[in-house]
Parts: structure tokens; sequence; C-alpha cells
């Protein structure tokens, strides 16, 4: 590994990063984007006697090329001091995907359609066809950590996510995660150009719950909910569609086992308006009447 002449190695310890990208708001301090680089500010890496994080600082390719010439050293610490004050946000583009695009919500899969999972009839993801080559499919959505506060937008393929409720986030070849405060897994996922292959979400809208690890997806509402495993959606316009019970249940994070599932559920679903409809209480059923192949 590299060193320079006082003997530090390059690569920066993994705690000294993570305590970086928290100080300066998982992007850029300038305009919060991703990627960035990991940047000695007053004290450069070859004369550096230490990884000092009140002295690294995030910035991404343009303005660390900007640095010393048109941003000075002072004006990058005072946009590091306003994102620790400040709400920031950190951006990134997605990368190109294609009109065959599938999310694996833990191995269920569903096929791009209009949504995958929609909740209270607003989509967790969705995705609108387009002619432009570029970009063949504009991806939409939102994501809530366990106790409803929302982490991330995603927006015609603009990734946005809101630091203030993140511990930590990192982006290593197209493998996202992120965790909350405290260190609890919020949500971890790979892209492709064929999909998004989700490995955990824990995602809460009132009394509403998605939750995702290993081959389990589970969502539901206080009274109704519904396990899947191995399923798949082809040619549904909505793959799953949930309700709340209440506008005014206030979720505390308690543990998923104490919610009641009522059906285990696995099969394919194809052609049809929602491959399953999980409703509000004045029925107390799982809905899954589309026909499977």
């Amino acid at each position: 590994m590299a060193r320079n002449k006082q003997g530090l190695a390059r690569g920066i310890p993994k705690e000294v990063e993570k305590l970086v990208r928290q100080a300066c708001g998982f992007g850029c301090v300038m305009c919060g984007a991703i990627p960035y680089d990991y940047d000695h500010l007053e004290t450069e890496f070859n004369a550096a006697e230490v990884h000092d994080p009140d002295d690294i600082v995030l910035l991404c390719d343009t303005h660390h090329r900007m640095k010393g010439t048109l941003l000075s050293v002072d004006a990058i610490k005072r946009a590091r001091k306003l994102r620790l004050s400040e709400k920031s946000k950190f951006r990134f583009k997605l990368p190109a995907t294609n009109q065959d695009f599938e999310v694996n919500w833990a191995g269920n899969i569903i096929a791009a359609s209009d949504n995958s999972v929609v909740v209270d009839g607003a989509p967790i993801l969705s995705f609108v066809r387009t002619d432009n080559e570029m970009e063949p499919l504009l991806i939409s959505g939102r994501f809530r950590d366990r106790f409803g506060q929302v982490v991330c937008d995603i927006s015609n393929n603009v990734f946005i996510g809101h630091a203030e409720h993140l511990g930590d986030f990192t982006l290593v070849n197209n493998r996202f995660r992120y965790s909350l405060p405290g260190g609890l897994m919020g949500l971890a996922f790979d892209l492709s150009d064929r999909g998004i292959d989700i490995k955990y979400a824990y995602h809460v809208k009132g009394d509403v719950h998605v939750f995702a690890e290993g081959d389990l997806l589970q969502v539901g509402n206080l009274f109704n909910a519904a396990r899947f495993r191995g399923n798949r959606f082809v040619d549904m316009q909505h793959g799953i569609i949930v309700e709340s019970c209440s506008d005014n249940f206030v979720y505390d994070g308690v543990d998923l086992n104490k919610f009641p599932w009522n059906e285990m559920i696995g099969g394919t679903y194809s052609r049809g308006y929602a491959g399953v409809y999980i409703e509000r209480p004045r029925r107390y059923r799982v809905s899954s009447n589309y026909d499977r192949i």
C-alpha cells in the first residue's frame, strides 16, 4: 500500500471514513453529489501524519478539481459546517436501466409494471417507460424507515437521500447500504441495468409495514398481513397493494414478530390490476383473486 513521506498509508481506516461521511452529510460538502473523493483539506495527504476526520472532507470530482483555484479551503470549511447544521441531502443518478427491469423483493420478483408495492395509493417504487434509449425506464419512489421517517426519494432515476435520518450510507459497485442512527439496518439493495435486488428493507407508513430480508417479504397492516416466498408477478399493473387501518396510528418500531400475519403466499401471478390486495380491517383478509399461472 502506498505511503507518504511520513509513513502514513493512503488507505483511510473504515471508522474514519464513516465519521467523515456522517460529518459531510454523505455527499460532496459543496453540492451533495455522489460519487465523491475523501480529500485531506488543510494538511494535504503528502504531509499528513494521521488521517484526521476533522481535516477530511467529501468532494465530488468537479469541486475537487476546483479546490485551490476557484474554491478556497475556507469556503470548503464553511460548506462543511453548513452541512453539519442543515437538513442536508445527497444525490446521485441511478445507472441506466432497460424496459425488462425487475424488482426482486427478497426472492419475490415483480417485473416492471406501473408499481411494485403500493401503500395507501402511494408507490414505494414506480416505473415509467420512455422512448429515450439512454433512459428507457424512469424509476421513482420513496422509502421510509421503521419509524415512518422518509430516508430517501427517487425521482426519475435521481436518488435523493435525507442525511438527517441516517446513521451511515455507502455506495460501492452499485451496492447500496444505509443504516439508521444507532446502527439498525435501513435498506440494502443491489442495482444493475436489469433490476433492483432488495436484500433488506423495513418500510413503515402509518400502521402499514413492508419488510424484506433473506427469502421473506412481509406486507401488512395492524390486522392483516401476508408473507411471500418465491412469488413472481408478470404483466401486472401493480404487484402488491396494501391499505392502512388508521391515519392516526403512530408506529414506534415495535418488533415485526408482534404483527399478525394471515397467509403465506407462493406462486406466479400474471395479467391483472394487482397481484395481491391487502385491505382495510373492514374485511380482515388478503385478496389474491387474480389467476395464477
